[in-house]
């Protein structure tokens, strides 16, 4: 099982063919639970929003 957490100002998602990559993930991860995709947050998900990463977390290891 798999869970995706990134930000949209993080510069990764800008690479060339993240923008068909990231709504496409289910295709390319079977086990995707759920693609997160945190407004106005950077590359550091966990520290730039850790009460709602750790939430997502724990809500997807409830689920497994």
């Amino acid at each position: 099982p798999a869970l995706y957490i990134a930000g949209d100002r993080d510069l990764v998602m800008a690479f060339r063919g993240m923008d068909q990559l990231v709504p496409n993930l289910k295709n390319y991860v079977p086990q995707l639970y759920k693609t997160i995709i945190l407004p106005g947050c950077g590359h550091w998900t966990q520290q730039e929003r850790a009460s709602e990463v750790s939430a997502t977390m724990v809500d997807f290891i409830r689920q497994l």
